[in-house]
């Protein structure tokens, strides 16, 4: 048994209860990265690549279909630990209805400093009838104002590559940050970053996975 996996499913059956409990979260997208603000801010700022994956899964953890649909990140330390409080970063789904199942490159220019996933959702479906979804927000990503979901880090004008979000459907569907498993996949997904943001100065990236107990496995890049 993968005792990580089963660490998370305990984790979510704590903070979900069943489907249908919780609303997803509902704060407005954050801006990508442009030209024009990352030449302003990139002595200061550092730039975080991700990529996230909106598609609809099916039979996923004994549901007919599951998908992801948001994913928010606080810088540390946090200043409201109230789930209203707008978190730095936010990711949406751009489609709940028709999303691409397909990985989408992200980058955001951002203060330095150290992040914590603060919230995600989760949409789940038994039947076309019976639809919710498992929403994780800081009462359960933090304790004692402390991350447990994971945590990352970038440096002033430090670029880093967080990994692919997606879901798990070990047990309940769950978040899941995968990674490049060599460095000839690393180097072609950073050719893919490139393509999607050409004025991006990406020849030294830090593979620096988002660091998590809950939501992925420990992985160095050999």
């Amino acid at each position: 048994m993968n005792l990580n996996k089963y660490l998370v499913a305990t984790f979510l059956i704590s903070l979900t209860g069943c489907i249908g409990g919780t609303q997803p979260i509902n704060f407005k997208a954050s801006d990508a990265i442009t030209k024009a603000n990352y030449n302003q801010n990139k002595k200061n700022n550092g730039v975080i690549l991700l990529d996230v994956n909106w598609g609809r899964v099916w039979s996923c953890g004994g549901y007919e279909n599951a998908q992801l649909i948001s994913l928010a990140f606080d810088k540390l330390p946090i200043i409201d630990a109230s789930n209203e409080a707008v978190p730095n970063i936010v990711l949406q789904s751009p489609s709940r209805i028709n999303p691409a199942e397909k990985f989408m490159n992200y980058a955001y220019s951002i203060p330095a400093g150290e992040y914590a996933l603060s919230a995600f959702s989760i949409k789940a479906a038994r039947s076309v009838a019976e639809v919710g979804f498992f929403t994780a927000e800081r009462n359960t990503l933090f304790t004692a104002g402390k991350p447990v979901g994971g945590t990352f880090s970038v440096a002033e004008g430090e670029t880093v590559f967080l990994g692919n979000f997606y879901l798990d459907c070990t047990y309940e569907p769950t978040l899941w940050r995968y990674y490049s498993k060599s460095k000839q996949a690393f180097q072609e997904q950073i050719i893919e970053y490139q393509h999607s943001f050409p004025y991006l100065d990406l020849s030294d990236v830090k593979f620096r996975l988002f660091k998590t107990k809950n939501f992925g496995n420990d992985y160095e890049l050999e």
